[in-house]
């Protein structure tokens, strides 16, 4: 890509922060660097024209994890890790709501929903035994 020297000295030059990523984390870690530095020069880039990350393959839901997800973690993890980890996640779809507010972004509380297919019905019996103790 060849940039003019109008293109390189506006958008290019005396950047202070340079974000990676134009999705949900990028754009809100653009935001809160704005609010701690409202003169600073802050460049967000992209890979592509459009948003192609996670933020884009999750088909709209905001979730903290689910069952499956957070027994899988247990494996690895501490029981103490996971719920901290949760509780991360819960606390940045609340900044996530109070930044942007629940009508902007269609905001909408219908619980958690997991699907097993016939052959993971072993799997789906571990994780209903499980689901009051994650709760």
């Amino acid at each position: 890509m060849n940039l003019s020297y109008w293109e390189q000295q506006s958008w290019f030059s005396k950047v202070n922060y340079c974000v990676i990523g134009s999705g949900i984390v990028g754009l809100n870690c653009a935001l809160a660097l704005r609010q701690k530095y409202p003169k600073a020069k802050i460049l967000v880039l992209e890979r592509g024209q459009l948003p192609q990350g996670a933020s884009t393959k999750n088909a709209g839901f905001a979730c903290y994890g689910s069952v499956s997800e957070l027994l899988a973690d247990l494996e690895h993890h501490t029981e103490e890790e996971v719920f901290n980890l949760v509780n991360q996640r819960y606390k940045g779809l609340q900044l996530l709501r109070n930044t942007l507010g629940d009508k902007a972004i269609d905001y909408q509380q219908y619980g958690g929903y997991e699907v097993f297919l016939n052959p993971d019905q072993k799997r789906f019996e571990e994780c209903y035994q499980q689901m009051k103790r994650l709760n």
